[in-house]
């Protein structure tokens, strides 16, 4: 079993939540505990968003579940009908991220039993003065205690899928790969790729506030999506690999051959870069190696086109999805070396992924 910061950081949150509510004397503060368990979110821009949101959602749920009462009384229709109303509103209003809390406050409130309408006003205020006690709780932990860092989680998740998809792109380029293994990394790689995507975008919500350190966030923002648009190349050539793999060996040793060292020197390319970003391999090294073993994209091309008008066989333009995909891959991994470059000549104290 594995227990994660977030899952940590939410129970501290429900035990300060609790906690205060007790220390203020609000009972019974369960209604602390729920909204903080409820709050927490994988990043403190989300977190401190979702507080806005379920201050505000909250305080126009409990404003109607007053006015209701107070109005039309407590009974189970009218709670229900007050809910449905709240859900209306709250959907015209797009708040929807609240509604579960904000229902639950609704019933809260409204749960009271008092008759005297304006003990039952304060009632009201004492029970979403509690909500925002464990909204307010759980977006301070948040950010106080272990904030989440995504650029290391991100940054490995992305070496992560590049490593495997590098194996199994050298592996099915040489006819040497299991093709009942592949279906099942096919999937895995789907999965990954979702995960990158989330920590992509939660990387790019977390805020900095220092002058300096901003235009540092926003190059390696730049770079990072870089590297997941080259990473979901190679993952589509990989794809175009499998999808198209007799074709592939029908195609003549010598193109083949020119086929698969241009991609195993683009993936060799790629790695380096990737190194060269985290600082784990000297720039100028890294320029003398990509002399060795990169070609140009365009080499490929014109080999392409140089062996289909010898042949003229329909049956090569199954392979061309391929061809544009590595052209472009190629691209990319040009644009993320001169990405890594340029950051790297700004930032020389900044070049360590944290």
């Amino acid at each position: 079993m594995h227990v994660g910061a977030r899952s940590l950081k939410t129970g501290v949150a429900v035990t300060i939540a609790l906690m205060t509510a007790l220390a203020l004397g609000m009972t019974p503060p369960i209604m602390a505990g729920v909204a903080a368990a409820m709050t927490t979110r994988p990043s403190v821009q989300r977190s401190f968003r979702a507080m806005i949101q379920n201050i505000y959602g909250n305080l126009i749920g409990a404003l109607i579940a007053v006015a209701a009462v107070i109005i039309f009384g407590d009974t189970s229709i009218i709670v229900g009908l007050t809910v449905v109303f709240v859900i209306a509103l709250h959907l015209k209003l797009g708040l929807h991220r609240t509604l579960t809390l904000t229902m639950v406050t609704v019933i809260f409130i409204m749960s009271s039993g008092m008759n005297d309408n304006v003990q039952f006003l304060f009632e009201g205020i004492r029970r979403f003065s509690m909500i925002c006690i464990g909204v307010v709780s759980a977006t301070l932990v948040n950010m106080l205690i272990f904030p989440p860092h995504y650029e290391k989680t991100l940054y490995e998740q992305i070496l992560t899928q590049t490593t495997l998809l590098f194996k199994w792109t050298r592996l099915l380029s040489g006819g040497a790969s299991d093709n009942t293994k592949i279906k099942n990394e096919m999937a895995a790689f789907d999965s990954r790729k979702l995960k990158i995507e989330n920590y992509y975008h939660w990387y790019k919500e977390e805020r900095v506030f220092s002058k300096k350190a901003k235009p540092v966030k926003l190059r390696r923002t730049v770079i990072f999506r870089e590297m997941i648009t080259a990473t979901r190349l190679l993952h589509q050539a990989l794809n175009e690999l499998d999808r198209n793999e007799n074709a592939y060996r029908l195609l003549p040793a010598d193109f083949r051959e020119t086929l698969s060292l241009q991609l195993s020197g683009l993936m060799t390319f790629h790695e380096r870069v990737l190194l060269k970003f985290d600082g784990k391999i000297r720039r100028k090294r890294h320029e003398e190696q990509a002399r060795k073993d990169y070609q140009h994209r365009s080499e490929l091309a014109n080999t392409f086109f140089s062996f289909f008008s010898q042949t003229k066989r329909d049956d090569w333009l199954d392979v061309l999805p391929l061809i544009s995909t590595i052209i472009d891959y190629s691209q990319h991994i040009e644009h993320l070396d001169r990405l890594v470059t340029s950051y790297q000549a700004f930032h020389k104290k900044a070049n360590r992924i944290k």
